[in-house]
């Protein structure tokens, strides 16, 4: 468990608790009433346990450190026991905010997303109670009651379940299984339900509190205390409803546990599965003024601590441990490895650090017992020992902190300056570590990156710092030397010198300071980065970011080779695209078919705003204001190469029957659109200064390939060669004419689209046997691979990579037709385009995941991390609302609101984000996603409720088991359908898809077990 103190009811800490769970378990073990953290932080508490090495020997002190940099070919725990014959598994946060792959055999989620957290329902506006006192505040720092059930929370629930589900299996071979339950940390957002046992005005403060408690603390030991918190969290009136909050997420965080034991009481593996049950440190809710962990005191430093070991199951214990047993020797997290190889008679490892518990598990009085436990702070040289009846405290500069346990309990009373505690003094200090590790700094690749921000209508705003000083590591990527300016409380800015083009400065800096940089010689104020509450890079990008957005049609979300799913697919320069920056593996489009989900992706606005469901209902209105036309005032020039699919066409019969009525009755294939008709809605009227504009062998443009020259006007070419290699020298050309100023470029690929089309030299890349289709839509996009080979190439050559966001992805996913039937490729324009949307149901027109997840990679690189999966849901959305803020536009101020959010400080962010709601409408079906959940409603009334998370997904139909969950997200959808044009849920009255939900879906789970 994360962050759980000693309130839990079997270890008294705080009279209000609920926790019958860990209290039956640690009636049915052994419980370590004096279990003590190596540290008081998440990353060295954990990595101490896992890799058995005390912080003082590994070097790593704190949060901020990469364990995988300071430790990088440990072995740790369950990667140990993999090696002696287990199975290794595990579950939700156990390490520190990643999973580390190749020590595990089975994670969820998946190990190779490195993200041990699922999908948790989090509020959509924060923060919810507790306001935030500047920038020096974590984030999470907040607290809610909830109202949503256990499993649309997700998290923890999700966690729990899949443990379960391991737990009631029979397995072949012995297993190591961790359970990372994530509450009670921060947030403190958990169900309504878990917050009802504690009525606000019946809450109690801290049993440890006590006014003016630091009275007799050195002043290390206050400063280490006096952290801002607890301060504020009393100005704003919310001391306890932070701990009614604390109280309910441990009781959430019991319930949990409860869910696993009873999985495994109920499964095959009782009686022969040992459980050990701990949390990584404590918190302090008030006491010494501290609010939060990091600090030396016991209410941060003591853990529960249980183990169970039933008979029989452990040779060095065949007895097995006593029932109910409690143990008061001073003991550390530490030994857990150490005993868990003695338990589990695997070879010993010299480089543990701990002694095993062995002999406390076969005699709790521990009388024998000779060791005591040190715990380890941030600052090499500090650290705290706790021993059977007095802890010792001793900060880096020397001063001490003394305490007698036994009869002050709180730590309320410091001997250290008592003429009677010399003896223990003095056997403290005999017994205290003296070698401490060099702490090791991350490096600066790994820090999460600040957002260089325009600068505003209002000027540079003014620094508000507070909280203690860090490095942060400005990085100039302008091609001159640039001044580096702190901006003080009035505004004035002060030069903290030069920074050379290419160069790199560390500044020691505060929560809340602002940074400016500008121009030497002109004194051109560039922009700014605003201080977070931890170290960072910040990195100055050359000029405002170019934006070049790399759209497929119609390819299925397996055909990158980056997404793991196919060995037949070659992607090699979008899959180096991915480790230069971000993979979203939950993205979407607005619409399963390619003009309504273009509008949504253009306009950043749900296209049934503008009366756009389906292809018939374009054009895209002429008043629709597009990505390009926010960004030309902005001073960038545009481009668009290749198919639009905005503008008027044969199947608008409405706008026909307004603007040609004399075409509107006709048969399809005599209908003739003017190009006067056709020319308002064209890519030159919607914001786009250069265009090359068409899908096959016709274009319209205003540029010339062969000379690479603009031309005065528009001109009609035909082009017969490969269509993607024309739409891909296009923009190349179009990069290599506007590399001088920021551009914004848009390449809408025509594949792998049907007609499938493809030169030898890329068919050739795909020889065995397999579909023709299939080989066709791989030679496509192995052709649209190489042009983003060759637009990489053309940034590279001219020094724009690090400054160019370039975003990839695909208009819906693939069209199956069902069997994915190998017609010849000159027959059935309409049929399989050859691609796959593996592992996802499916296809292009429907919205079940099929349809609509797409592939989605994310790079750049001076403003975004590198080799990141993000597994939240994202949209093609918020690929406006990310581009205009890099701009240096206001989303704010262009009129109408946008409908994505800014992905770019999401993806630097560790946290858990906010939980979104997407919402799709097309043709009769509708559906919305939350968090984990999906819920699908058909207008013929079919509902369908899928957990993405599982294996399951869209297999299995879960509106039956939960109920009030689905009527929820229908009544959710139904609210969103009324804002649209037109307003309301699908009727049923067409019923095109009706073919694909019998096909995809069970008939007798979807429409008798879930009609209304």
């Amino acid at each position: 468990m994360d962050d759980l103190n000693d309130w839990i009811g079997c270890l008294k800490g705080h009279p209000q608790t609920v926790t019958p769970n860990l209290d039956r378990l640690a009636e049915s073990g052994i419980l370590f009433t004096n279990a003590h953290c190596p540290a008081p932080a998440c990353n060295p508490c954990r990595s101490a346990v896992f890799t058995g090495r005390s912080p003082n020997r590994s070097g790593l002190y704190d949060n901020r450190q990469q364990m995988r940099e300071i430790m990088p070919k440990d072995v740790i725990l369950p990667q140990y026991f993999r090696e002696h014959g287990y199975r290794a598994s595990g579950s939700g946060k156990l390490l520190h905010y990643f999973i580390d792959a190749n020590s595990w055999d089975e994670y969820f989620p998946p190990a190779q997303t490195e993200n041990p957290f699922p999908q948790t329902f989090y509020p959509s506006q924060r923060p919810v109670n507790l306001k935030r006192g500047g920038p020096w505040q974590y984030v999470e720092t907040d607290w809610a009651a909830l109202d949503v059930t256990d499993e649309e929370f997700g998290g923890d629930w999700s966690v729990t379940e899949w443990i379960g589900q391991q737990l009631r299996q029979s397995h072949d071979k012995p297993f190591f299984l961790g359970c990372g339950i994530y509450r009670p940390h921060e947030p403190w957002f958990v169900p309504k339900k878990y917050f009802e046992p504690f009525p606000l005005e019946n809450i109690q403060l801290p049993p440890g509190f006590l006014e003016d408690d630091l009275s007799d603390v050195p002043e290390a030991g206050q400063r280490a205390a006096r952290n801002r918190y607890f301060a504020h969290i009393q100005d704003q009136g919310q001391w306890k409803k932070g701990i009614q909050a604390y109280l309910a997420s441990i009781h959430f965080a019991d319930a949990m546990l409860g869910r696993v034991l009873n999985a495994l009481e109920a499964g095959p593996n009782a009686n022969n599965t040992i459980v050990v049950l701990w949390s990584d440190h404590g918190w302090q809710l008030g006491e010494k003024e501290h609010w939060q962990k990091y600090t030396p005191w016991r209410d941060v430093t003591r853990v529960p601590l249980m183990i169970r070991v039933p008979p029989s199951t452990s040779a060095a214990l065949p007895q097995g441990t006593p029932v109910g047993a409690t143990c008061d020797a001073p003991v550390n997290l530490l030994s857990l490895f150490p005993t868990l190889l003695d338990l589990c008679g695997l070879p010993s490892r010299e480089q543990n650090d701990g002694p095993s518990l062995l002999p406390l598990l076969t005699a709790p009085t521990g009388s024998n017992w000779q060791h005591n436990s040190v715990t380890y702070l941030s600052t090499p040289g500090s650290y705290a020992i706790s021993g059977r009846t007095h802890r010792y405290i001793h900060y880096a500069d020397g001063s001490e902190e003394l305490y007698d346990i036994t009869s002050d309990p709180h730590e309320w009373e410091n001997l250290a300056d008592s003429p009677g505690s010399t003896a223990t003094l003095a056997e403290f200090r005999s017994s205290a570590p003296t070698e401490f590790a060099k702490r090791i700094e991350p490096s600066v690749k790994s820090l999460a990156k600040l957002t260089f921000q325009s600068i505003p209508k209002s000027g540079v705003p003014p620094s508000k710092p507070v909280g203690n000083a860090f490095p942060v590591h400005f990085l100039n990527q302008q091609r001159s030397d640039v001044e580096l300016c702190w901006v003080d409380r009035d505004g004035s800015a002060k030069s903290y010198g030069v920074i050379g083009s290419g160069k790199t400065k560390p500044q020691s800096t505060r929560p809340g300071a602002i940074w400016l940089v500008r121009e030497i010689d002109t004194q051109k104020e560039l922009g700014f980065f605003r201080v977070g509450d931890r170290t960072a890079q910040a990195v100055i990008p050359a000029t405002q970011p170019n934006v070049i957005v790399v759209l497929t049609d119609d390819q299925g979300w397996a055909d990158l080779s980056c997404q793991g799913q196919f060995d037949d697919i070659q992607t090699p320069h979008i899959d180096a695209l991915a480790k230069r920056g971000v993979r979203c593996t939950n993205a979407y489009v607005t619409a399963p078919q390619c003009s309504p989900s273009r509008a949504g992706l253009i306009t950043g606005r749900y296209q049934q705003r503008m009366g756009i469901d389906t292809i018939p209902d374009m054009p895209l209105p002429s008043e629709a204001i597009t990505i390009a036309e926010h960004l030309q005032p902005a001073g960038y020039r545009t481009g668009m190469v290749g198919k639009w699919h905005l503008e008027p066409n044969v199947t608008c019969v409405d706008w026909m029957k307004r603007e040609l009525p004399a075409m509107a009755n006709k048969p399809r294939r005599q209908v003739r659109i003017p190009w006067p008709k056709i020319q308002p809605y064209s890519p030159a009227q919607q914001g786009f200064d250069e265009y090359y504009w068409g899908a096959m062998t016709n274009y319209r443009t205003n540029f010339d390939l062969a000379s690479g020259q603009t031309l005065p006007k528009m001109k009609q070419i035909r082009d017969d060669r490969f269509r993607i290699d024309v739409q891909t020298e296009a923009a190349v050309s179009f990069i290599q004419r506007n590399r001088d100023q920021p551009f914004y470029l848009q390449v809408n690929y025509y594949g792998p689209h049907t007609p499938l089309q493809a030169t030898e030299t890329y068919l050739n890349r795909f020889p065995g046997p397999m579909p023709t289709r299939r080989r066709y839509a791989l030679a496509m996009i192995s052709a649209i691979d190489d042009g983003v080979g060759q637009m990489v190439a053309q940034l590279k050559e001219h020094g724009l990579l690090e400054n160019t966001l370039i975003v990839m992805t695909s208009d819906n996913g693939a069209p199956l037709k069902m069997t994915k039937e190998d017609l010849p490729i000159d027959r059935g324009a309409g049929g399989w385009d050859g691609s796959l949307n593996d592992p996802w149901v499916g296809e292009k027109g429907m919205l079940s995941e099929g349809g609509i997840r797409v592939p989605m990679i994310w790079s750049l690189p001076s403003q975004l991390p590198s080799g990141k999966d993000y597994h939240w849901p994202v949209s093609t959305l918020d690929i406006a609302s990310s581009v205009l803020p890099l701009a240096g536009i206001d989303p704010n101020d262009i009129g109408e609101p946008l409908d994505g959010i800014n992905l770019i400080p999401r993806m630097n962010d560790i946290q858990n984000p906010s939980t979104r709601t997407l919402y799709f409408r097309f043709w009769d079906q509708a559906a919305i996603r939350q968090g984990k959940w999906k819920y699908i409603y058909v207008g013929d009334g079919r509902r369908y409720l899928f957990d993405l998370e599982s294996n399951q997904h869209e297999h299995v139909n879960l509106v039956r088991s939960y109920p009030e969950l689905t009527d929820k997200l229908h009544e959710s959808l139904r609210s969103w359908t009324t804002e649209l044009q037109p307003p309301g849920l699908p009727r049923g009255e067409k019923m095109r898809e009706q073919g694909w939900y019998d096909f995809y879906f069970d008939e007798s789970e979807s429409i008798e077990a879930t009609r209304n």
